[in-house]
């Protein structure tokens, strides 16, 4: 009888020694304590794990989370070998210096002579033997640690974890479940698949985490009874679910507020709802003492209090000494790809998130232009 894609990964863990774990650089919070929560398990396996995302910076509503285990690259992942051949000479001294870009190595035989025949040199294995990617869509949406290292990414074993229809099953397996409302409901069931007693409250606080922020606290129309069950049997696991909602929700500090308070004041639709967007000046950050990069938790409060959107888009203008310039945020909650509608402003990410700057237009020159485009799009 053929196994299962969950019991192929199980098979492939066992013979793992070294395993990545990878997620979008438009990481959502479901990416990362998914990731942590992976992490923890494959650990108590005695497996060595790394994670990481390209560029990752954390917030500090996450500073609950042992958000310090992610790396913003991928580093040395093979050694560079020389091999020298001691059959007719033996070593006696070895050293090295660095002259200007070149690095000099010279060994000295203790007995015989060293020939140039006698050096091999060769790279060695990659580091990771298995690499799991997390609430990813594409191996593109992991940024410059794909574009950097794609043969690494084509050579080893890929187990690719997801809940979204966009998922493009890129991996060698794939555990991709489009009726879960998170991708730590995924993880859940690999644990508990294996043996749900590995999960202790570290493992349970991540897991729950996760179903958090990917249901924007239950308030999304993809929760189901099972992600409520799951959520009540996490915390009986010992879920610590007063300092999540502490830290994602209670503790927002009046500055992002009155951030969200701006947007409102200049919230804009068209196509029935379908479309949604609004403008902040460069001034609006200053006089709220915020930055842009609170900007997702403001669309993530516009996607659930208006369920018909189909398409967010946040206009904002940065200002760095005396220059200005237009940059936007066009996310999408639905079956849109945001490349496709934003392709004419050379935008990157995903099909699900998009980001793009138009450095000589101002921000309002911008709004009619970029709003008129993707209302063609959409159309």
């Amino acid at each position: 009888m053929a196994l299962s894609p969950t019991q192929q990964a199980f098979e492939v863990i066992k013979q793992s020694k070294s395993i990545l774990i990878a997620f979008k650089s438009d990481w959502t919070g479901d990416a990362l304590s998914s990731s942590l929560a992976l992490s923890g398990f494959l650990k108590k396996l005695g497996k060595k794990t790394d994670i990481v995302c390209d560029g990752f910076v954390p917030p500090a509503n996450l500073g609950f989370l042992p958000i310090a285990d992610v790396s913003p690259k991928l580093n040395s992942l093979q050694k560079f070998v020389i091999t020298v051949n001691t059959a007719q000479a033996q070593v006696g001294e070895f050293y090295y210096d660095r002259d200007g870009g070149k690095l000099n190595i010279y060994i000295t035989p203790s007995e015989g002579i060293f020939n140039s025949e006698d050096v091999v040199t060769d790279a060695s294995d990659y580091r990771y033997d298995l690499i799991f990617i997390v609430n990813s869509p594409d191996l593109e949406s992991l940024g410059g640690i794909y574009e950097k290292h794609p043969d690494f990414f084509y050579s080893v074993p890929k187990i690719n974890l997801d809940h979204s229809n966009r998922n493009e099953n890129f991996g060698n397996i794939n555990l991709v479940s489009l009726t879960a409302a998170s991708t730590a409901e995924i993880i859940y069931g690999l644990i508990k698949e294996y043996e749900e007693n590995l999960i202790d409250e570290n493992i349970a606080t991540y897991l729950l985490t996760g179903i958090i922020m990917a249901t924007k606290n239950f308030k999304s129309p993809e929760v189901t009874p099972k992600t409520l069950n799951l959520a009540s049997l996490l915390i009986a696991k010992g879920a610590r679910r007063e300092q999540i909602i502490q830290n994602l929700y209670q503790s927002r500090y009046l500055s992002t507020l009155k951030l969200w308070g701006r947007v409102l004041s200049r919230l804009n639709q068209d196509l029935d709802g379908r479309l949604v967007w609004s403008t902040l000046p460069a001034q609006d950050f200053y006089e709220t003492s915020t930055r842009p990069d609170e900007l997702p938790d403001v669309i993530e409060e516009l996607i659930v209090s208006m369920p018909k959107t189909e398409l967010v888009v946040l206009l904002y203008e940065v200002k760095e000494l005396e220059h200005t310039e237009a940059r936007a945020i066009v996310y999408s909650p639905k079956n849109i790809d945001t490349l496709f509608v934003c392709q004419k402003f050379n935008a990157v990410g995903n099909r699900e998130l998009a980001k793009f700057t138009l450095p000589e237009a101002d921000l309002y020159g911008a709004e009619r232009m970029i709003i008129e485009e993707i209302k063609q799009k959409m159309s």
